[in-house]
């Protein structure tokens, strides 16, 4: 008992030195109260209740808490607050990264507090969607979804419309993840509609309101955004959730950066940081610190912004020489790393500073090469780790197997069975050793023949990209230079059309470099996907094409996923066919159809003048490429024409 009371005293002077800072005015009555309260029971009650406002808590301190809580509930010996302690350190496992110990937990406590039983219901389903917050965590989006749709399925017969709003939110969320915009939508107004104006819906309300302003915002939509993030607010003052506040105040920042009330973002972005700092401490490296450097990019600030990610950077390398909480952080902290990176390049570019470029270029391509090799490191460690334990595992279960049969022996034959399974054991581990060994050099061949694969592909890829950019921008790249010369030789005054050649062939290159950093940012893209880049590459080409209707027809009934190589092809031969029929078909309707069910149909069909027999039979490269492209995705392609009437190229993709 001393022991415990000393234990007690000395966490108690640590939390309150961990607590001198001031938080929310809910959490600091309710920690001033658990201070105070001597009987154990009623400062669990206490702790319990402040640590619903766990979002709000600072990482550090709601770690402690969890702690106290784990021993105050030990100690009294009630199911239902050791569940609930649980889920306090549940909730600090997520914040301070500690996925599997969370889903560990997680777990165990789903095994007895259960749906059915009405005491434990409301545990049930907050442990439930715990556990999909861990899968997220994790990227494991596919069971993430599968819990979470399994918790709704389970809440709608029993009307909990709280239970049903949370959990309709974070999966509008997921959706938005994985760029399934209108089902994202839709989820998040299902949820809304089982809001009221009860104040124990004020939470879901925020999340919700708060999720739909970056979908909108995402979406070019600012209006809407605007609209829903001003609903947002006020609620997240009103529940003092600073956590819901930070992401509402980031989503705001962003909201006048595109509006360009740049001064605004500014004051906005810094109080975002400010509220994030209150709860997950001193950020040196952040996402905020980030979006303030965009903003002062777009304000023509570049000085500030790479004042701000220079400083990051120095203080980053200086704290992690000495301090171990970042030496752990690892993957993050280089991934973000590289972030800052990239952004002090885009500085350095819009100031014209290409020594300094070039430096960050540089330092880009080292810090990718230490992630990646760290990485490797990490996963090989952790298998050698994981084999250990098994291997440590089988000797203990072994061990105890022979003790057994040992009790069980006779012992008059316990000096000859001893040695007959002795032989046994030692003929077996021989075999067993060898088995091993072949099993060992086998799988080493297959990790050998992967590799070479891998390598394979990877090269292969690399050489497809180089030749889609040299087919796309190379063309462009001549034209320019050319036109550059054209300049050079008889002034600007001369050569306005070959000013205007060098404006357009330049916004060709982004466009097309944007085309294929489209389809490499993504595995496989959807045919909903593809049909939306169709049509923003149509609108604009209607500009330049006034007289000429251009227009796409949808119908999707399986929205199929292909891969981002086929998805490049298709665009590919689409923009080729739009081109063609725009210059030389001299027709005043062009169509886009686009079918999907068990096959995916595309047709692109003029009312121009056709082509001849003896212009059907001669291919220029536009042709030839659209016809490579076409047996590269496994598809077919033809082409329908006559004269007068018009022209219609085919194109249908049965697999990926």
């Amino acid at each position: 008992m001393r022991g415990t009371a000393k234990t007690m005293l000395v966490c108690c002077l640590l939390l309150a030195m961990c607590f001198a800072t001031a938080q929310t005015h809910v959490i600091d009555s309710l920690r001033n109260k658990m201070w105070v309260e001597s009987n154990p029971a009623a400062k669990l009650q206490l702790l319990i209740t402040l640590c619903e406002q766990h979002q709000s808590i600072n990482k550090d301190s709601l770690y402690q808490y969890a702690l106290l809580a784990q021993d105050l509930s030990q100690r009294e010996k009630n199911k239902k607050n050791k569940a609930l302690a649980d889920l306090i350190l549940i909730n600090s496992y997520l914040r301070i990264g500690n996925t599997d110990s969370a889903m560990e937990l997680t777990d165990a406590g789903l095994l007895t507090n259960t749906l059915n039983n009405p005491d434990s219901r409301d545990i049930y389903f907050k442990l439930t969607a715990l556990k999909a917050d861990c899968y997220g965590d994790a990227s494991d989006y596919k069971n993430a979804l599968s819990t979470l749709y399994r918790l709704v399925g389970e809440a709608e017969p029993l009307h909990d419309s709280l239970v049903l709003a949370k959990n309709m939110s974070t999966i509008g969320v997921i959706n938005y993840n994985l760029d399934h915009v209108p089902d994202a939508f839709s989820w998040y107004f299902r949820g809304l509609s089982y809001i009221t104006d009860d104040p124990r819906y004020n939470a879901a309300a925020a999340v919700l309101y708060i999720n739909l302003a970056e979908t909108y915002r995402w979406m070019q939509q600012t209006d809407s955004a605007e609209y829903y993030i001003n609903k947002a607010i006020p609620r997240c003052r009103q529940i003092e959730n600073l956590f819901f506040l930070a992401n509402a105040a980031r989503i705001q920042a962003n909201i006048y950066k595109e509006k360009k009330q740049y001064d605004l973002a500014e004051k906005t972005m810094m109080e975002c940081i400010q509220i994030r700092e209150r709860t997950e401490g001193k950020l040196i490296l952040s996402n905020e610190q980030l979006a303030l450097a965009g903003i002062f990019m777009h304000s023509g600030k570049t000085d500030s912004a790479i004042a701000i990610l220079t400083n990051a950077l120095l203080k980053y390398d200086s704290t992690i020489k000495s301090d171990r909480q970042y030496q752990k952080k690892g993957n993050e902290a280089d991934a973000m790393k590289i972030a800052y990176y990239q952004n002090l390049a885009k500085c350095y570019q819009l100031k014209g500073d290409a020594a300094n470029y070039q430096q960050m270029l540089e330092k880009i391509i080292a810090a990718k090469d230490a992630f990646y090799e760290a990485n490797s490191a990490r996963a090989i460690a952790e298998l050698q780790t994981k084999y250990e334990t098994q291997k440590k595992e089988s000797t203990i279960i072994k061990q105890k197997l022979a003790i057994t049969q040992k009790n069980y022996l006779f012992y008059g034959l316990l000096i000859i069975l001893s040695l007959l399974l002795a032989l046994f054991w030692l003929l077996f581990k021989n075999y067993e050793r060898r088995q091993a060994q072949k099993m060992k050099m086998a799988i080493e061949e297959e990790k050998r023949i992967a590799a070479e694969s891998i390598l394979d592909a990877e090269e292969q890829e690399r050489r497809r990209i180089a030749a889609d950019l040299h087919d796309n921008i190379g063309a462009y790249a001549s034209a320019i230079h050319a036109d550059v010369e054209k300049i050079s030789d008889h002034g600007i005054e001369k050569n306005a059309i070959a000013l205007q050649n060098l404006q357009q062939h330049s916004k060709e290159i982004i466009n097309s470099l944007r085309d294929t950093i489209w389809v490499l940012n993504k595995d496989t893209i959807t045919i909903t996907g593809i049909s939306d880049r169709i049509k923003t590459y149509i609108s604009k080409l209607r500009p330049s094409y006034g007289g000429i209707m251009i227009s796409v027809n949808e119908e999707i009934k399986n929205d199929m996923r292909i891969s981002s190589r086929n998805a490049l092809n298709i665009f590919r031969i689409v923009q080729e066919a739009l081109h063609n029929a725009l210059k030389h078909s001299g027709a005043s309707i062009i169509t886009v159809f686009i079918k999907s069910n068990t096959s995916i149909d595309i047709k692109i069909e003029d009312n121009g003048k056709g082509m001849n027999g003896e212009t059907n039979h001669t291919e220029g490269n536009g042709l030839l490429n659209m016809k490579a492209r076409a047996v590269e995705a496994n598809m077919l392609l033809e082409i329908e024409s006559q004269v007068g009437v018009g022209t219609a190229l085919l194109l249908r993709l049965t697999t990926n």
